[in-house]
């Protein structure tokens, strides 16, 4: 009887952890806190001004272009910097999409070796059981030849006991 052996995972690297855990890159980070609350607070003021415009249409004809500039102010840093952050993030994603093949073939070699491994391993560990069964087999069989000469042997007599015949 084999024992099963759970072969424990190997630890990542920290370049593996950081693999998998970049999922947030350094755009992404920049576009979370630069562009998008600049977009948020240009919709905002867009959405203030169509709303206030519904609720008070007096106030906004009054002010209308103070409410036109101020939503090009901040329409004025909010588009180029969504349009240069964009063209990065699109140029990383295609980075991105162009290593998954690398990446994923990567995986299947790593994957096969680790099968392969895997395999010797329970290979390794049969033919040492093997080994093992057959040497203690060896052993009992010793054993046994050495207790049959034990009982063939006769007992010896001391010295002045008279043999009774």
């Amino acid at each position: 009887m084999t024992k099963k052996t759970n072969h424990p995972k190997k630890a990542m690297t920290k370049e593996e952890y950081d693999m998998v855990k970049r999922k947030d890159t350094f755009n992404d980070r920049m576009v979370n806190k630069t562009v998008l609350p600049a977009i948020y607070l240009w919709l905002l003021a867009s959405g203030a001004v169509v709303a206030m415009g519904i609720w008070k249409p007096d106030v906004v004809l009054e002010n209308l272009d103070g409410f036109i500039a101020l939503i090009a102010i901040i329409g004025g840093v909010a588009a180029p910097a969504l349009n240069t952050v964009l063209r990065m993030w699109e140029s990383e994603q295609t980075i991105e999409i162009d290593n998954m093949g690398v990446e994923m073939e990567h995986e299947r070699e790593r994957d096969a070796m680790q099968k392969q491994h895997f395999i010797e391993m329970e290979k390794s560990e049969q033919e040492h059981q093997q080994k093992m069964l057959k040497a203690a087999q060896d052993h009992s069989h010793i054993v046994e030849k050495h207790k049959e000469t034990i009982v063939k042997l006769t007992p010896v007599h001391k010295m002045g006991e008279d043999k009774k015949e």
